[in-house]
């Protein structure tokens, strides 16, 4: 007992700094990609927090298990390299008895991730989304950059070419006003200025030297083109509050497994649907095409086509055949195509919910490889966790994102798209572990060295720039 303790008290420290650092690096990373739009929304310090605190559960739920990796490898790589193991084995105690417990403690955290991807992290999901919403909702204009399309604005979207960084002049304007009937109005101008009236409500385009066109909606053959030289554009419900909005619709990954659930047993019922309606569509075209050639009304059933048959009523019926034919393709295109959008529904959510448990599981199977790699590479540190994480991290997430594609595209299975960067790395996890308690490799073997001169190289290249 005094030693699973030791084992677990040397994991804690380990863990909880590869956790903090691989969060952190996911927090800069987001932070870059989005402090510019939020800060000049003048957002109060409390919406800040809120946005941060609802993605950090999707930080977590990477994080973790990457964090369960680097413990392990550098745990077990300090008492590998302070010759305790090495004692312990003397003591006549088996490696693997030093692993159960952080086995144990990774089936723990396997647990707790699934509670936490099924439950916490679709709800923050949605309500980040939400939050995002309105946060795009107010000060529209902070959107507006050169060179993209702004769909910010409420039924309106904005083209700038250039803007003057000096006075903010927008240069090469082209403005698509969503119409409810009809083509949409488009506006051209050389030049324009922006301005709040009404207290903020409303954002004020200020358009120099342009043209509108736009149809009549009552008379769609009616088209006009207007030039002028000054015109003015205001943006209605442009509000300078944040107006949070209660939205029903969630994605997959919005949802917890329950809820896909039901979207996946709806795709399965449609599909169903379906194809008995294909089925009876095909069958009704084959009859129909059956008796246009062989029925009485057109040709005699008895009748040989090739000598008795009126060449006229013959080509009447080839012709109507091909008709049918044609639209029966169509037909079946058609059928094909929702048959399949069907299919690719049931994927999606079915990936979701393995990804769900697949990823929470990895926290175990990530122990089965740190443990003892860091035993048998026999020098724990920074470089050489980091290297090794890196390595086995990256290889799981390939095998993961790239089966999520193939599966999205009906090529494998969800389960086996999902499950098998699992069974890859498990099964390797068991092969060194075996490898391990029969002492097959050492510190000293190829694969170890070169492992730890990256690792040197590594460390020789943060001093550099540290």
């Amino acid at each position: 007992m005094i030693l699973v303790r030791y084992v677990l008290k040397e994991l804690v420290g380990p863990f909880l700094a590869a956790l903090f650092g691989i969060t952190f690096l996911f927090v800069v990373d987001f932070l870059v990609k989005i402090l510019d739009n939020v800060l000049s929304k003048g957002l109060p310090a409390s919406t800040v927090l809120e946005i941060f605190a609802l993605n950090l559960a999707w930080m977590l739920s990477l994080s973790v298990p990457m964090a369960v990796l680097v413990g392990c490898l550098m745990a077990f790589g300090r008492l590998s390299g302070d010759l305790e193991i090495t004692a312990v084995k003397a003591a006549g105690v088996s490696p693997l008895s030093l692993m159960r417990p952080v086995l144990l403690v990774g089936a723990l955290f396997s647990v707790l991730m699934i509670l936490f991807n099924n439950w916490v992290l679709p709800e923050a999901n949605h309500r980040s989304v939400e939050l995002m919403n309105a946060v795009s909702r107010k000060k529209p204009h902070v959107f507006v950059d050169a060179g993209r399309l702004i769909t910010q604005f409420p039924d309106v979207q904005l083209w700038v070419n250039h803007i003057d960084p000096v006075s903010g002049t927008l240069y090469g304007i082209q403005v698509y006003e969503l119409e409810r009937r009809g083509a949409p109005r488009i506006v051209y101008a050389d030049s324009a200025t922006m301005d709040y009236v009404d207290n903020g409500a409303t954002l004020m385009f200020r358009l120099r030297s342009g043209e509108t066109h736009m149809v009549d909606p009552d008379k769609p053959e009616n088209y006009f083109r207007i030039r002028f030289f000054s015109q003015d554009l205001a943006m209605k419900n442009v509000d300078d509050r944040l107006e949070r909005r209660s939205r029903s619709y969630r994605s997959d990954r919005e949802m917890p497994v329950e809820m896909m659930l039901d979207v996946v047993h709806e795709a399965e019922r449609r599909h169903d649907t379906l194809s008995i309606t294909a089925r009876e569509k095909v069958l009704a075209t084959l009859t129909s095409m059956e008796k246009n050639l062989l029925g009485d009304s057109i040709v005699p059933a008895d009748a040989k086509l090739e000598m008795d048959a009126d060449s006229v009523q013959l080509r009447r019926s080839l012709q109507k055949v091909r008709i049918q034919e044609v639209s029966a393709l169509r037909t079946t295109e058609r059928l094909w195509g929702r048959l399949e959008t069907e299919l690719k529904r049931q994927a999606q959510y079915l990936v979701e919910i393995h990804k769900k448990f697949s990823t929470s599981f990895a926290c175990l199977i990530f122990v089965l490889i740190g443990a003892p790699l860091g035993i048998m590479a026999r020098k724990g540190g920074i470089g050489t966790g980091i290297i090794y994480s890196l390595a086995f991290f990256v290889i799981y997430w390939v095998c993961l994102i790239g089966g999520e594609n193939l599966a999205d595209r009906l090529i494998i299975s969800p389960e086996v798209a999902m499950w098998a960067s699992n069974v890859l790395i498990g099964v390797f996890g068991i092969f060194i572990t075996i490898a391990m308690v029969r002492d097959r490799f050492s510190g000293d073997s190829k694969f170890f060295r070169v492992m730890r001169a990256i690792g040197a190289k590594f460390k020789s290249i943060t001093r550099r720039f540290g």
